[in-house]
Formats: structure tokens, sequence, C-alpha cells
């Protein structure tokens, strides 16, 4: 019987005797209505789901390695040793082969040939079997580590399932005319040995199934050929793949089993927290824990009191009464037969008889009685397994029920958080998106401040160049107007000496005629190349766009000689320009020795 039947059963008993008592039904009952909002009792439990794939990898890999381990691979490990001949004990090939190769060891050889040969010394072999290959200290080492390897899960996953943890808090207080009675309880439990986890039949079967591969694993390490082996050191990887490894279909199938295993770095599982609440309390549990305080209230009114010898009296005597009414029934029950006795006219040994006679004919009825009482055991046996079925389905379904619950819980939750986070990222989307329009409206402004600054200050500048512009030009106009004056003074001078030379200077006269003119072309063309440079200036910094003011013959026969003047420079300038570029172009074609010139260089050399 468990602890939990003993603690049951008394529990039982006690209700008996208190259930129906009116008195305790009243306290009871104020004790479990009173104060039920502070009611707590919250239990948690673990659900651990177990991942399939390396318990199938396990699983298939342990047939090879049982059908490896059952090969029992060897080597013949070979001793030989040279002693004498009185030692000798059996003479095999080897021994006959090193006397031929060792004939020194024969000292001596009969003369007339009659005796044997007989050696003074051979050579004798021992042939030991050797179990402790490479490919069996390579089992050996893949069963330690598959036993590592499913304990340090097992008892990881069996910790998680077994764990049970309780909360329970009451906080009560009942008011009575003569009583005052206060009730603070808080338990707490934690225990790894719960008998009674989460109904699960996938975990517990997946739980089952790396039981028996550690008792299929256990049992190999305890084969003759394992115990030899781990006599001998363990191999470390990296494993050498030798050619039974790699050839052989078990011990391929193991390797293959060992790299996975090697490989694996999960726990293998996971697991769930499921919190149950039971509050507010049932009506039975409630009751129940109502019982437990009277009954401690009750411990600590005796001990307080010191009344646990007047209550030892009472209790002896209330025995010695009830005792003395069971005799009493008992004395009554004789009288009552030795009436009936003499009433039926017999004597009292007759009606003993009768009474022997009738009580064997009462214990054929109370065999046949007992057979139907067995039949009633049994059937009572099935109540009791149907009811425990049902108590366990009930249990079930009620932590099915709270799971659901949970869930529910869960799926809202993660609802309103979804909607929370859903409202939240809109607001921060909105916050970001007013903050990010706001810097952008601040960088448009500082961009526009910055450019209107940068573009008053072009603009200042333009107008101070645009001013220095004016003055060369009118600098360059008042110029062109004195070259223009000294060329109507130099021509009016010429026309004035001309006459007066004409016929004794004529030649003389053309010729200073013919330079005064070009010079005054020159003037002329410089004055128009000065003004379309001022022009192409204007225009280059975009104060100077085509207008009416050009539409005059006059200002457009000044363009027209500008553009004809700044041609015939360009000209005139480009011609110079190419020769000086044919000239730098041909020096360095001279200066950079040509691949003949070289090759005749070396020759020379």
């Amino acid at each position: 019987m468990s602890r939990l039947d003993v603690y049951y059963r008394a529990f039982k008993e006690y209700r008996k005797q208190t259930a129906d008592n009116t008195s305790c039904q009243k306290d009871r009952t104020a004790i479990s209505k009173a104060d039920t909002d502070a009611d707590k009792l919250n239990t948690t439990k673990y659900l651990c789901i177990i991942e399939d794939e390396w318990v199938r990898k396990i699983e298939a890999g342990l047939e090879f390695v049982e059908k490896a381990v059952r090969e029992e691979r060897q080597f013949i490990r070979v001793n030989g040793e040279v002693v004498p001949i009185e030692k000798v004990k059996r003479i095999s090939k080897d021994s006959v082969e090193h006397l031929a190769k060792h004939s020194e060891m024969i000292t001596h050889v009969p003369e007339d040939g009659s005796d044997d040969v007989i050696p003074d010394k051979l050579y004798m072999v021992e042939k030991l079997s050797d179990y402790a290959v490479y490919e069996n200290r390579f089992l050996y080492m893949l069963l330690c580590y598959l036993r590592d390897f499913i304990m340090f899960r097992l008892e990881k996953i069996e910790t998680l399932r077994r764990t049970y943890i309780s909360d329970l808090s009451v906080s009560k207080k009942i008011e009575t005319k003569k009583r005052t009675f206060t009730i603070e309880t808080k338990i707490y439990e934690k225990r790894t040995d719960n008998p009674y986890p989460i109904a699960d039949e996938t975990s517990a079967e997946i739980v089952k199934r790396i039981e028996n591969c550690q008792s299929i694993i256990n049992m190999l390490l305890e084969t003759d050929l394992m115990v030899q082996v781990a006599k001998t050191p363990m191999i470390k990887p990296p494993i050498v793949k030798t050619n039974v490894l790699k050839m052989n279909n078990n011990f391929k199938h193991a390797l293959a089993l060992y790299d996975y295993v090697a490989s694996y770095k999960g726990l293998g599982f996971t697991y769930k927290e499921v919190n149950t609440d039971f509050a507010p309390y049932s009506e039975k549990l409630a009751d129940e824990l109502a019982e437990s305080f009277q009954l401690t209230s009750f411990t600590a009114y005796k001990v307080g009191n010191g009344i646990e010898d007047m209550l030892e009296t009472a209790y002896r005597s209330e025995e010695k009464r009830r005792k003395d009414e069971e005799n009493k029934k008992l004395e009554d029950r004789i009288k009552r037969i030795k009436k009936r006795a003499l009433e039926s006219n017999q004597t009292l040994e007759e009606y003993a008889l009768l009474l022997d006679e009738r009580n064997r004919t009462l214990q054929r009825d109370s065999e046949e009685l007992a057979v139907i009482r067995q039949e009633i055991d049994s059937l009572n046996a099935k109540i009791d397994e149907i009811t425990l079925e049902k108590r366990e389905l009930n249990r079930r379904f009620s932590e099915l029920s709270g799971q659901l619950d949970e869930k529910e819980r869960e799926i809202a939750d993660l609802n309103q958080k979804y909607i929370e986070d859903t409202t939240s990222l809109k607001n921060t989307h909105e916050q970001e998106m007013t903050a990010l329009q706001a810097d952008c409206e601040s960088r448009i402004e500082a961009k526009q401040l910055e450019f209107a600054s940068k573009l008053q200050q072009t603009i200042s500048e333009y107008e101070i160049r645009y001013s220095e512009m004016n003055a060369e030009k009118a600098k360059i106009e008042t110029a062109a107007r004195e070259v223009k004056e000294r060329g109507d003074n130099l021509q009016n001078e010429i026309e004035a000496k001309s006459r007066e030379f004409e016929d004794k200077y004529r030649t003389d006269y053309e010729a200073k005629a013919k330079e005064a003119k070009k010079t005054a072309d020159k003037a002329v063309r410089e004055l128009a190349l000065v003004r379309g440079e001022l022009d192409g200036m204007r225009a280059l910094q975009g104060k100077l766009s085509p207008s009416s003011e050009y539409t005059s013959r006059e200002r457009f026969v000044e363009l027209q000689e500008a553009y004809v003047a700044f041609e015939k420079f360009f000209r005139e300038q480009w011609k110079i320009t190419k020769k000086e570029i044919r000239k730098q172009v041909l020096w360095k074609k001279r200066e950079k020795p040509s691949v003949k010139d070289v090759g005749n260089n070396k020759k020379a050399e």
C-alpha cells in the first residue's frame, strides 16, 4: 500500500466520524464560506514534446550495432619463444620452419644414422585470440556514448514530466459571539517524483521506446565481447575509417549512427508549462480543507489547554460505554434464545443441537453467499476500477479542460497583444512619419535658405563682375573712340600731307596711307573683337540674351564686324596652335627611339 493510499484511507476514516455531525458540519460551512476571494490553489505541470527523429535514428542504428557486436571480430595474436627441448609440449609447423632456418640449434647428429635428430632448443608458438581490434573498441565507445546521450536526455525528460508544483494560500476570518477564528495558510510544494504526470500517450510511448533503447545498450555493454574490450583503453575521436568501418554493412551503419549522434546539438525535446487554477474552490475541496483546518485548530486547542489526559479519559469512557452496550445486547440475545428454548418444550442441549444444525445450514448458505460475495467483490472491484478509470478520465478531462482554457486565454492574450502591437506599431509609424516629415521640412527649409544665400551671393558676385565689365567696357569704348579719333586725325593729316606732297612724295604717301589704313583697320577690328569678347562674356554669364537691341542696322553691323573679327582671330590663332602642336609631337617622336634603333644599338654593342 502506497503512502498516498494510507493517507487517503486515514482521511476517509476521519471523515466518517465527522461527516454527519451537525456541529462539525456547521463549523466546516462557516470556514468554507468565509473570504472565498482570497482562496488560491495553483498547480503547475510540464508537458514534454519529444522529437521523434533522434529516437528513430537510434532505434534503426542499434539493430546494426547489435549485429556488429555478434560478429565478435578478432585477430590471432602469435607469441613465439625459443625454449629448451625438455620444455616443448607440442611441435607445430612454425617450429619446424624455424628449426630449418636456425640449424645451429642442432648440436648432436648420430654417426650411423640410426638415431633421430634431436635439437637442443626449439621454437614454440602460442596463438591467442585477441578481441581488442579497433572496430570492437569503436563499438564499445559508441555504446558508451549512446548510453550517456540517452541518460542525459531521459533524466531531463522524466524530471520535467514528474515535476509537480503546488501553491496554496488561504486567508479567512470567522467571528461568532464567543469565538474568533483566523486562518492564514500558505503551502508551496515542489516535487519531481509525481506518479501522475500529464496524460499524454504520445510522450509516454516515446519515453517507453527510449527506455527500450537504453535497455538494449546496457545489455550489449554486458556481453562478454564488450566486457573484454572494456579492459583496453577507449579510443578517442576522430575515428579512423578503416576498411571494415567503410565496407562492412553493420559497421557502416554503426559509423553513420555515431556521426549523427556526435553532431546532434539539441536537447531533443521541448516542453510547455501547464498551469491550472482551482480558485474559486469547489464545494468538496472547500469542505475538505475546512475539515483539515478544524483538525489543526483542535490539535492546537488540545495542547494549549493541556486537556489531552481529560480527552483520553473521556475517550476510554465512551469506548467502555459502547462495549457495555454491545455486551448488553449480547445478553439480551441469550435471554431471547433461552426463552425460545423453553417455549419449544426442549432442553437447552436439544435447543443447542438444533441451533448447531441451523448454524450448519446457515454455514452452507453462507458458503453460497461467500461465492456470491466473491462475485459481488469482483464486481465491486470492477466497479472500483471503472470508478478509478472514471476519476482518471475526469482528471484528464479537467486537465485537458484546463489546458483548453489556458490555450483560449493564450489566444485571447495573443489577440490582445496583436491588437496592442498593431496599435503601437501604427502609433509609432505615425510618430516616425510626423518626425520624418518635420525633419524633411526643416531640411528643405535649411536647403532653401542655403540656396537663397548662395544665389544671393552669386547674384552679388555677378553684379560686381557686371559693374567691373561695364567699367571695362567704358574704358574700351573710350579707348576705341580715342583710337577712332586718332585714326580720323591721322587720316586727315595724311590727306593734308598727301595733297601737299602728292606730287613729290606720291610713292611714300601711298605706302604711308596703306600703313595708316592697316593701322586703322586693325584698330577697328580690335574694337570689334573687344566688343565681341565683352558680349560673349556677358552671354556666358547669362547677362546677355537675344533681344530687339541689335535689330538696328548700326548695331547689327557692329555685331557682324565683331563676329568677322573673332572668326579671323580664331583662324589665325588655330594655325599658330597647330604649328606648336606639330612641333611638340615631332620632338616626342624624336626623343623616343624606335624598336629598330634599339635592335641596331644592341647589335652595335
